[in-house]
């Protein structure tokens, strides 16, 4: 038996955890820039606010019905994420973080399932303050469907199984895990209309149609277990860090800033997931959507004599990169880099000759963890990354990171 641990409106129920009063009553959290709306509570879906919703359009129907409007605050969303995956693992080890919102967890031997979910769900709440629906089926994708369907009539948590063809059938096939609206409306054109149509389709035209992936996902709904939970995610072979710009930006010594921030990031991810990265990419573009102004987008690759995780190396090559790309005369919208072909580090082969300085860095480069470590990302950086970071994303609506930093923590004085 595999559960799905779903957390409800998880952006908007973090922000309810410190501020109560916001129960019951309409929240949307925006994007990036405070662009458009990417999660909402229950009742400002009633109100027609749809996913993805640009918040400029939708700000008089907020302003109407009194709707809290919040940027996005990732700093608490990640610590609330990691403190809901500690309370999963109370019930099981065999547990797979899916995504920021999501667990998969590996119940089978368990007397009751369905008692374990929902002693799960009350201990979620209380430890975290996060409501979470759980999904039960012998496969990840019919989890996934209980989930859905546990979401929709409200039971919090709900069981399924293959032979379950009514609770199947009322599924539709856009919403089946993997297939989506494109896929979708190939299926619908076939007579596959809902999750059940598709268990019962014939193999050959399913693979046809949506390859090895479909087929897989046919398989999984009717019972064989094809997709296996992986509690330890495999190394990834490139890694993008990339941010558009609070405004745009024309100076190329802020652009450089805000790429150096973006390498910094990247050789932190490489470096947690002990790889190396044997080459670099770094791009700039403009904003697309503004017809009326230039346009331009550029990207420059490098690749490294030796594999490398050393930020001051990629960045310093990331800079070269956007000083030979950089065009005056346009607004950059977006700025970012990545870091390309990651081999693990357990086979790094050395330089005949290596650098003079390697040494020294990788000291310095140790004591700069450390003090992160202790005080902070805010309290040890490299100068390229700049002070003022003029450049960075709007967050106007942005709610204090309760959990992660000193000066926001929440106290009994603190006005909300």
């Amino acid at each position: 038996m595999i559960a799905l641990a779903d957390c409800n409106n998880f952006y908007v129920s973090c922000e309810r955890v410190f501020r109560p009063f916001l129960d019951n009553q309409p929240v949307i959290v925006l994007s990036n820039n405070d662009g458009c709306a990417i999660a909402r509570s229950n009742e400002a879906k009633s109100l027609g606010i749809g996913m993805g919703s640009p918040y400029h359009q939708i700000r008089g129907l907020c302003q109407k019905n009194n709707v809290r409007v919040y940027s996005s605050n990732y700093e608490l969303y990640g610590d609330m994420s990691r403190r809901v995956v500690s309370a999963l693992r109370q019930f099981t080890n065999h547990i797979e973080v899916y995504s920021i919102d999501e667990s998969f967890l590996y119940l089978s031997g368990k007397s009751d399932p369905l008692e374990i979910a929902k002693t799960m769900r009350t201990k979620v709440l209380k430890w975290t303050g996060i409501p979470i629906s759980v999904g039960l089926g012998p496969t990840k994708t019919l989890a996934k469907l209980a989930n859905r369907l546990a979401k929709k009539n409200n039971s919090g948590c709900l069981t399924i199984s293959q032979d379950d063809y009514e609770l199947i059938a009322s599924v539709e096939i856009e919403d089946v895990w993997g297939v989506g609206k494109r896929l979708g409306h190939k299926l619908r054109a076939l007579g596959v209309s809902n999750a059940l149509n598709l268990m019962g389709a014939s193999s050959k035209t399913v693979r046809k149609l949506g390859g090895v992936v479909l087929e897989r996902t046919q398989k999984e709904l009717q019972g064989w277990q094809c997709l296996e939970l992986e509690e330890c995610p495999q190394p990834k072979k490139n890694v993008c860090c990339s941010r558009a710009f609070g405004q745009p930006i024309s100076s190329l010594t802020l652009i450089e800033e805000a790429v150096a921030n973006h390498a910094f990031r990247g050789v932190q991810k490489i470096r947690k997931q002990q790889s190396l990265a044997c080459g670099l990419q770094a791009f700039i573009k403009t904003n697309p959507f503004r017809v009326n102004t230039p346009q331009y987008s550029n990207a420059g690759y490098v690749g490294f004599d030796e594999p490398t995780d050393e930020p001051m190396q990629i960045i310093s090559t990331a800079k070269k990169i956007i000083q030979t790309i950089y065009r005056k005369g346009y607004q950059y919208h977006k700025a970012g880099i990545m870091l390309l072909n990651l081999q693990p580090k357990s086979l790094q082969q050395g330089l005949l000759f290596p650098p003079k300085q390697q040494s020294k860095r990788k000291q310095l480069l140790k004591a700069v963890e450390e003090l992160r470590s202790a005080y902070g990302p805010e309290s040890a950086f490299l100068a390229a990354q700049g002070i003022q970071r003029k450049w960075e994303m709007k967050r106007n609506y942005r709610s204090p990171r309760y959990t992660t930093n000193w000066q926001e923590i929440p106290s009994t004085s603190t006005k909300v």
